[in-house]
């Protein structure tokens, strides 16, 4: 509901206090960190965000579209930081997870065109 309405600290505090109370589901808590990662890189906390993006990897996201944004969240992370070849590195998992959603395919063709000038 907090995202809805971008409450982003609202809503990181609930997904927190549900992190903490703990999961029934261990495959959803890969979900929520995922969830975390796009609040903090939407607040401007690269720094955070890539930490959970990074976490909701280690621990596994459920379906390969939710797969795809996180390697793509990373490569714009890693893109931004001008570290390009792991920016490459992501953008090549992202790809290789065959999303399907129309959103993220153009978001992936963008970068596609973006990516394919830089060097290394």
């Amino acid at each position: 509901m907090a995202m809805m309405k971008q409450d982003f600290d609202g809503a990181e505090k609930h997904l927190k206090m549900s992190s903490a109370l703990g999961s029934p589901m261990p495959e959803a808590e890969g979900a929520n960190k995922l969830q975390l990662g796009m609040m903090s890189l939407q607040k401007g906390d690269f720094k955070q965000g890539e930490s959970y993006i990074r976490a909701a990897i280690r621990l596994g996201i459920s379906d390969k579209e939710s797969e795809a944004i996180a390697y793509l969240s990373m490569c714009q992370i890693f893109m931004n930081k001008r570290e390009f070849r792991a920016a490459k590195d992501y953008f090549r998992k992202a790809k290789a997870c065959k999303p399907t959603a129309k959103q993220t395919v153009d978001q992936i063709k963008e970068v596609e065109k973006y990516i394919s000038r830089i060097p290394g």
